[in-house]
């Protein structure tokens, strides 16, 4: 006899006794008895997804009537350890001690690790990991599952050992080196998280890096090699964006550099690891992938444009069954505030969105009363600006989270809704996406896309793993089993493409037994498809790794620099500019100014010299419209005002303050009252993109609002791109020291800039600098500071601002 499937199984009439189960119509002790008898032989199934669909029937159960006793046999026989331990310790089940429960409870205790109780794959995942210690692995685990760990037990095993931890994000920068820090590892003595704090005679030394910063790293050192790498969010490497083409270039230089490096891919999805393989290594992948089934999400769509219908999706039988709601619900924030919970998660795509519906959202709510609030607040007001839209927000218990929130507003806003019962709403983009963890039991997706296409599989999977996390489920504080049944919402409304089809998004995404392949894009992995519409970009990837080492590829044919600066420009990772086409005659160009002994010293002839050398040749295309944008006399005027901004270690008040004035000085003077704003804008100027705004149609408040968001962007488009040209500048000695080291860190003096090296902020490490320099230790040779115990406490006394003082704790714990 066949085995049951889904494919079977959604053939059979078992759809209408599941269908009332699901969303509990008409159930009574019979048809309980009924289903928990499916139940109990879907678990025994040999297909996996009748058997998952046995065990989410169990939780419901088990939730719905608060009988676990059926929760906690299965609990036992999955290996779901966690479970079966939580159960336990409720009072009910606690009670009642017999033989049976005794060797059960004596079983779960050897699954106990660091006062956590790891369910049978965990324990096995951790002993696959540091068996295979000395192999390179990929680790495929959703999130919960105790990366972070993996990550402190390659340290702890590793000793002295050179060790590079990669991660996406600066934001996972900053918390991947805090975890180390308060992990305590006695041999570590330095954690490099910008390029220029290695030295080459360092020992005990972790780095971690974002793949620019390594491959910074590896330029300024180039006899540097590693004996350990870790991956982390290893998935990116299969995306053909620029990013993720760096990575894939750093990992074959680190290849090339010793070939016993052992790499440590950690992803929360992957169909087959061996995609991750980049070319020109030799490494072979093992892996371990989690297939435990512990939490079951119910997926609901709310649609507002069809009569406000509510159905929910069942990803085992694939069908939709609707549920019954109030009909005054009016729209969005009516129905999250109906169905919210401690702790929401609101995606959006856009940060514009995102600003729009914390309008929206704040404008319905009650103001919430709370002094932890506004003490915030009022940090934030002075940090920032009183008309900071975030503080309005923050007074009816919403943050809201995207890529142009200041970084230490943002992990400190992070930290408040982690903390504070209050704030109930976290609105945010794909940022969520990147390994931030923030507690939250319900999540609202407003928008399926990310990006300008829809959530992926993996995506979507990633983003609904962020709420219900195990730390919140097994919480012996305020931890719950109902938290096993994640629920999300799609809400169909106002910030839904109109042609969303969001039926066959939650089939293509959700579907329990659809089989969802990788797609490998990025041309310098192995198993990625080479055709003429890629060809070109291969070529210029492997151009652009041997001429940043040569010797990498065999039998390579194609071109070499032959210059200072074409090399320098390959070092530095510009790709906007063909270099090769122009390296003579720029050379030409620098060999004059070199002869006319020119020293570049002051901004405006910084501009000169960049718009000479380079935006003058940058390719036009669709990437480079950024860059294009520097033709035109008044963007060149706009960055230089930025850089003397940066120069003169402004603040954001003083920033905020000088584009207001900048703006009221274009309404004043031209006709043509159109500026670029990048995300945030809402007109078009050339192209099909709005990224323009007239500024003279915006209030006071929106200037001070687009003002904030325009300096993030702004400082990072400065960081990643404008920077890398004047590197260039400073490779062939063409940049006063004093200056370039202003540009780069907003200082010259070096121990502000050791501080910044660190991670601080520049804010901060003047403020340290000027008021508390006795509690500072500073190494400035080994690009190091500790700091005595007693300067947080001091920074207390003295009233010092919430946000500084979160930062410092944050950055420093230990």
């Amino acid at each position: 006899m066949k085995d049951l499937t889904l494919a079977r199984l959604r053939n059979t009439s078992f759809s209408i006794l599941y269908s009332n189960f699901l969303i509990n119509k008409d159930m009574d002790d019979i048809k309980y008895q009924k289903i928990l008898s499916l139940a109990t032989i879907f678990i025994n199934s040999n297909d996996k997804y009748i058997k998952q669909l046995g065990y989410r029937i169990i939780i419901i159960y088990s939730n719905r009537t608060n009988d676990y006793k059926p929760l906690y046999e299965v609990s036992i026989n999955l290996g779901i350890n966690p479970v079966a331990k939580f159960i336990q310790n409720i009072e009910q089940y606690s009670s009642k001690e017999s033989l049976f429960t005794e060797l059960n409870l004596s079983f779960v205790e050897l699954y106990k690790y660091n006062n956590v109780y790891f369910s049978e794959q965990q324990k096995q995942l951790m002993d696959f990991y540091i068996n295979k210690k000395d192999s390179t692995i990929a680790v495929i685990a959703p999130t919960s599952y105790g990366k972070t760990d993996l990550i402190i037990s390659t340290l702890r095993e590793c000793k002295n050992k050179n060790i590079c931890i990669v991660t996406p994000t600066k934001s996972l920068l900053a918390q991947t080196k805090t975890r180390i820090m308060n992990a305590g590892i006695s041999w570590i003595d330095k954690i490099v998280t910008h390029p220029e704090m290695y030295n080459d005679n360092d020992l005990n030394t972790v780095a971690v890096l974002t793949q620019e910063r390594l491959l910074r790293l590896l330029k300024n050192s180039p006899k540097l090699s590693f004996d350990y790498v870790i991956i982390d969010e290893a998935h990116g490497l299969l995306n053909d964006d620029d990013r993720n083409i760096v990575l894939a270039s750093v990992i074959i230089v680190m290849e090339k550099r010793n070939k016993n490096t052992v790499y440590k891919f950690l992803t929360p999805f992957i169909s087959d690891s061996q995609n991750l393989h980049v070319k020109y290594a030799d490494y072979e992948i093992e892996s371990f992938e989690i297939s435990e089934y512990i939490k079951t999400e119910r997926l609901y769509i709310y649609n507002i444009r069809d009569q406000h219908k509510l159905r929910i999706y069942d990803q085992f039988l694939d069908d939709f069954f609707n549920i019954k709601m109030p009909n005054n619900l009016k729209d969005e924030i009516d129905f999250i505030e109906f169905n919210k919970a401690d702790k929401n998660i609101i995606y959006l795509n856009k940060p514009v969105d995102i600003e729009d519906f914390s309008t929206m959202l704040l404008n319905k709510l009650p103001t919430v009363l709370s002094d932890t609030i506004n003490e915030a607040c009022q940090s934030i007001s002075e940090y920032m600006h009183p008309k900071y839209a975030l503080i309005d927000c923050l007074k009816k218990g919403i943050i809201y989270h995207h890529g142009s929130v200041p970084d230490n507003i943002r992990i400190y806003i992070e930290h408040l809704y982690s903390v504070v019962p209050e704030i109930k709403y976290v609105i945010t983009s794909s940022t969520l996406l990147e390994g931030v963890n923030l507690p939250a039991e319900k999540m609202f997706i407003l928008d399926n896309k990310k990006g300008r296409g829809n959530l992926s599989p993996s995506n979507f999977k990633n983003l609904i793993g962020r709420i219900c996390r195990f730390s919140e489920i097994f919480s012996t504080k305020n931890g719950s089993l109902k938290k096993l049944e994640p629920s999300v919402y799609l809400v169909v409304g106002k910030y839904y493409s109109k042609n969303a089809d969001v039926e066959a998004f939650l089939r293509t995404t959700a579907k329990a037994n659809r089989i969802i392949k990788d797609k490998p894009e990025n041309v310098l992995l192995e198993n990625t498809s080479i055709d003429s519409e890629n060809r070109d970009k291969l070529t210029n990837a492997e151009e652009f790794i041997e001429n940043y080492e040569n010797g990498i590829i065999k039998d390579y044919d194609n071109r070499y620099t032959t210059t200072e600066i074409g090399k320098s420009c390959f070092l530095n990772n510009i790709s906007e500019i063909d270099v090769f086409s122009s390296e003579t005659q720029l050379q030409s160009k620098v060999d004059i100014y070199h002869e006319k002994q020119l020293i570049i010293d002051n901004t405006d002839t910084l501009f000169k010299v960049l718009y000479k050398l380079f935006f003058s040749n940058v390719i036009d295309n669709k990437n480079n419209q950024n860059l294009t944008r520097f033709q035109y006399p008044e963007t060149r005027n706009f960055y230089k005002m930025f850089l003397e901004w940066r120069i003169n270690s402004a603040s954001y008040g003083e920033m905020i303050s000088s584009f207001l004035g900048y703006w009221k000085k274009v309404i004043k003077e031209r006709d043509d009252t159109l500026v670029y704003v990048g995300r945030w804008g809402d007109t078009c100027r050339s192209g099909f993109r709005p990224l323009w705004t007239d500024i003279k149609t915006k209030s006071n408040s929106q200037k001070i609002n687009l003002a904030i968001v325009r300096i993030k962007d702004e400082q990072d488009f400065l960081d990643n791109t404008i920077l890398k040209f004047i590197e260039v500048l400073n490779d062939i000695k063409l940049i006063e020291e004093s200056l370039f080291l202003k540009i780069k860190y907003g200082t010259d003096d070096l121990r502000t800039i050791t501080l910044v090296k660190n991670g601080i902020s520049l804010g901060l490490a003047n403020l340290l600098i000027d008021n508390y320099i006795k509690y500072l230790h500073i190494n400035l040779v080994e690009n190091t500071v500790s700091f005595d115990e007693q300067l947080i406490n001091e920074m207390f006394v003295n009233g010092e601002n919430q946000v500084m003082l979160y930062e410092v704790k944050y950055f420093l714990s230990k």
